[in-house]
Parts: C-alpha cells; structure tokens; sequence
C-alpha cells in the first residue's frame, strides 16, 4: 500500500517544492562520480548543481513522476514508461538554463548523455532518474520510503524498472529493493555507471 508505514512521510512533489528539492539533492549529489565529472570545476559546483537540479524536475515534475519526504531529507526523480529520452527540442528549448548550468562544456556532456541514452533500455519501463538523501539524513530510510512508494505504483501497472548507478557501493541497496545490474557504461575519461533492471512483478 502507498500509504503504509513504510512510506509515511513521501509525497509527490509539486513545482513549488523545487527550490528545497533541488538544493537537498545538490548536497546528496556533491561527491557524485558523474556528477563531478559533467560539473568538471569544483569551485562553480556548489552553484550550479542546484541549478540542474532545478532544471531536471522542472522537466520530470509535470509527469506526475517526482517525490519528496515533508522535511526534503530526500527526493527522487523518476521518468514514465516512454518519457526517459531528452527529445532534441528539449535542448533546444532549455539551452540558456544549460549554458548556465554547464557553459562551455554543454557539448561534452550533451555528447556522454547521448552515449548513455543510446543503451537505455527500449522496452516500456519506468526510469528512476535521480533519488538521493540529503547527507544529515543518510541512512535513517528516507529514501526508502521514496522508494517504496514509486515501487508500489510501478508494481500496480505490472512494469519493470530501470537505474543507472553512479556509485558501487550502492548497488547492494537497490538489490534489496529488486533491481540487478546488467552491465557496466565506462564512461571515456570518466566514471562506470552500472545499469540496473528491476522484472516486472506479478
């Protein structure tokens, strides 16, 4: 059940949660491999993450696809069965919020995305886009309870579900919550993201 204990506290996000959300997983995402290497200078991250943050929900939220906990310890972004692909209007239309996001390295990583973007996955599936904790409240099941609630409605439509992990030492934590790893992306001159699916339950 959405509602049970296990998820008590997680809600779909709506637009005006975006500035508390974005600056929460800023901070969630601050030692993220591909997130250190797409935002290649440390001393302009801080200022820009919450800036493609804003950017990503601002683009997931009217899905209907996003969650928060009420205090924003943690948050998730997830894409619908046939809305993960970044259409090329899409960049088009948000350029200047990219430019400002990545300046003059918006080709390069328009270029790792489209890499990424060609394994995805093609059949209907939800995309667990972005999910992160807030670094105060690791560990104490914030997440999880994002988690468990996007999973209870994916399970409801009897759909599978997808993640790319940017970090190793997360995969054990996305298997207890049913997904495997299918491979590895070597990412050229940058980090290994390990695609994870989740079957479709029954």
């Amino acid at each position: 059940m959405v509602g049970d204990m296990n998820t008590a506290g997680a809600r779909e996000a709506v637009a005006s949660d975006s500035p508390a959300l974005s600056e929460s997983l800023a901070r969630a995402f601050h030692d993220d491999p591909m997130m250190c290497h797409l935002l290649s200078d440390p001393s302009t991250r801080p200022i820009v993450m919450p800036r493609l943050f804003r950017l990503l929900f601002k683009l997931a939220q009217p899905l209907g696809s996003c969650d928060v906990t009420e205090g924003y310890e943690a948050a998730s972004l997830w894409r619908p069965p046939g809305q993960w692909h970044v259409h090329w209007w899409q960049y088009i239309v948000h350029g200047p919020e990219l430019l400002r996001v990545f300046g003059r390295g918006a080709l390069r990583v328009m270029a790792t995305m489209d890499m990424v973007e060609r394994l995805h996955p093609k059949e209907p599936h939800w995309y667990l886009q972005v999910i992160g904790t807030d670094p105060p409240h690791q560990g104490k099941g914030f997440a999880g309870r994002l988690m468990r609630r996007r999973l209870a409605m994916v399970d409801a439509q009897k759909l599978p579900a997808y993640l790319e992990s940017s970090k190793e030492t997360n995969i054990p934590i996305y298997r207890s919550f049913g997904f495997e790893v299918t491979g590895e992306i070597k990412i050229p001159d940058g980090p290994t993201l390990w695609p994870m699916w989740r079957h479709a339950r029954n």
